[in-house]
């Protein structure tokens, strides 16, 4: 008996010993993420995994140890044993998309990880004949050579990664997208389960594919399009080009893609439909002509008439498309475009991903793609002053009509779909927050770069309620014009470092945000009478009133002795050599100390009631005044 526990004994020495070398395998995996070596994206999970196996390694030597124990103990002989588990400061737990990794410390955990893959198998084997000679179970020695192949899987998957990441293929630096969800795989959140789908679409589902596109458009998953970079980034080019060939609007629609990459698959499938509406419509009029008047001639008008708005939403890209690479302007870039209905389009005069400043600008009421040009027009103009303002600056201005926007009907001015309601904008703020998701993903490191959102009119609403979806992340600035309002009560509510607003004396919209909506008063006169206390409106406080809190830049007045409305001014802002489009350049570069501001009143005046379309006459020196006579720079107050 005292030879039986002799050799008992002597087995149990070897796995504390044993379990004295190799328990904390993992602990300087623990310390690394402790300190911040990744922070948010898939860090969590990956702690929460490398935790688990640290745990799962420490009780397999401490149960293999209680086993032999517990034999020497029924053979009446006396064993004790140590501690074998050991505790490490609790790990921060970091949520949120990707934020940052240190490269140096996360190749030092990566090399720990090789070498607890490379010594636990080792240390399994020797654990299972100790257990062997001791007549136990063998299953903790199974457990700790896991533990090593979990090790030397990571190892292998993040030194591979890490290879990737800190020199891409074009010779660039990785991207903040590509860090935060190419680093660890699938251990970056993926609760909607579309990382899956992207996977499936490498391998050639295009209903994967599609799927992705419709998700990214609601717009509630802030990390799909960082996603979406680190996927394609990572993909063999040749099944790059293998996607493209096979579904080229999708990945033209798809945010994440790089800008050029998705200009140049949009281009395929655009120059392709013009040939086949072209081609139709050939054969549709030639069957019209033979045809006498009846119920098959009217199916047939339908599909002419459906044909030739189609053909005349190409022909309007085309012509935008045309507005870059002149004048001293960068090419223009199709990001996105929708034939069809009212259509959508995205066009960037610039490459976005390579500029230093990104300005996007979302249209208003009245917008279609058929009537884009003049829209595109405008962004191209902004590229042209930000230029001026700033010739070194690479600047990339960006036309985004994503969103189906109210058309000019008196007739609706209350249904759901009218300017007059939110619903519009509530349906296009997702596709916005995730655009601007995508260019902040697809945005290649060369500086701090500085994004800009340009809400105008109905757009400014799209545009207030995209930034509060994404606080702090939606953009560096936001520029609105002619704005009824951002459903925001203040604009520090928005969630960015700067709001700027611009509003001519004459502009009737962006009135619509004084009209109240509340307190039983009628509509009507709400409209013809905007100057109401407190700037209430439909839209959250109006952006021209002084309560919301934003920035105000000189807008140039209507003419001496203009006292009315003028719909033209709502679309006057962009007018060349005047103080709006200069203020304006100067915003997007930044050069906030040469740009006109409005001051802030002393005081605000009483209102005096009017049912008259001109508003109550105030003193020129006064610049609380809506319009009057005297040529104003603003209609209300805004703050500074």
């Amino acid at each position: 008996m005292a030879g039986e526990t002799a050799g008992l004994e002597e087995a149990l020495s070897r796995v504390v010993r044993l379990a004295g070398d190799h328990i904390g395998a993992l602990d300087s995996t623990m310390r690394h993420m402790a300190a911040h070596a990744w922070v948010g994206g898939g860090a969590v999970p990956f702690t929460q995994a490398a935790h688990d196996q640290r745990t799962r390694l420490q009780r397999a030597f401490e149960t293999a140890a209680v086993q032999i124990a517990e034999r020497i103990r029924a053979l009446g002989g006396h064993a004790t044993t140590p501690p074998l588990t050991t505790s490490l400061p609790v790990v921060t737990s970091t949520r949120g998309g990707y934020a940052g990794m240190n490269v140096e410390a996360m190749t030092r955990m990566v090399a720990d990880l090789e070498r607890a893959g490379h010594e636990l198998p080792t240390a399994g084997s020797l654990l299972s004949a100790a257990l062997a000679s001791a007549c136990v179970s063998a299953a903790p020695a199974q457990q700790v050579a896991g533990v090593g192949a979990w090790a030397t899987g990571q190892a292998t998957d993040l030194r591979r990664r890490l290879t990737v990441l800190q020199q891409r293929p074009d010779g660039g630096l990785a991207n903040a997208a590509v860090l935060g969800f190419g680093l660890f795989g699938g251990s970056a959140p993926d609760p909607s389960g579309l990382g899956t789908m992207l996977a499936t679409a490498a391998n050639g589902d295009p209903s994967a594919l599609q799927k992705v596109v419709e998700a990214q458009n609601t717009g509630k998953d802030p990390t799909l399009a960082s996603r979406v970079s680190a996927w394609w980034q990572m993909l063999d080019p040749s099944v790059r080009q293998r996607l493209i060939n096979a579904t080229p609007h999708l990945i033209g629609s798809l945010n994440g893609v790089p800008a050029a990459t998705r200009d140049s698959a949009n281009r395929a499938p655009l120059g392709l439909r013009k040939s086949a509406v072209a081609e139709r419509l050939a054969e549709l009029r030639l069957l019209e002509e033979g045809m006498k008047r009846g119920a098959r001639q009217s199916y047939i008008r339908m599909e002419i008439n459906a044909l030739e708005a189609e053909q005349r939403q190409i022909s309007a890209v085309e012509k935008s498309l045309a507005m870059g690479g002149v004048n001293g302007r960068p090419p223009a870039l199709l990001l996105h475009f929708e034939l069809g209905g009212l259509g959508k389009a995205a066009i960037s005069f610039g490459d976005p991903d390579k500029a230093g400043s990104v300005v996007t600008s979302v249209p208003g009421t009245g917008s279609k793609l058929e009537g884009i040009g003049g829209d595109a027009a405008r962004a191209a103009t902004l590229w042209d002053q930000a230029n001026v303002s700033s010739p070194r600056t690479k600047t990339a201005s960006i036309i985004w009509l994503g969103y189906e926007a109210p058309q000019l009907d008196p007739g609706i001015l209350w249904a759901d779909t009218s300017v007059a309601s939110p619903n519009l904008a509530q349906a296009g703020a997702g596709s916005l927050a995730s655009f601007l998701d995508g260019l902040h993903a697809t945005h290649q490191p060369a500086g701090t770069p500085r994004f800009t959102v340009l809400g105008h009119s109905y757009g400014s609403v799209v545009t207030g309620m995209a930034a509060q979806a994404r606080k702090g992340t939606f953009a560096d600035q936001l520029i609105l014009v002619g704005s009824p309002g951002t459903m925001a009560a203040r604009a520090s509510d928005l969630g960015v470092k700067q709001v700027w607003v611009g509003e001519s004396p004459q502009d009737p919209i962006a009135d619509l945000g004084h009209l109240p909506i509340s307190g039983g008063r009628n509509p009507i006169s709400g409209i013809l009478n905007p100057w109401l206390p407190n700037g209430a409106g439909p839209f959250g406080t109006d952006p021209s009133n002084i309560a919301f809190g934003a920035n105000r830049f000189v807008v140039d007045p209507s003419p001496a002795g203009f006292t009315g409305y003028d719909i033209a001014a709502h679309s006057g802002y962009w007018a060349r050599r005047s103080a709006s489009l200069r203020n304006m350049g100067f915003i997007i570069n930044g050069q906030y100390d040469d740009v006109a501001k409005l001051p802030m009143p002393k005081q605000a005046p009483t209102p005096t009631p009017h049912l008259t379309p001109s508003p109550p006459s105030r003193p020129a020196q006064d610049p609380m005044s809506p319009p009057s006579p005297t040529p104003q720079s603003s209609p209300m107050p805004t703050g500074d």
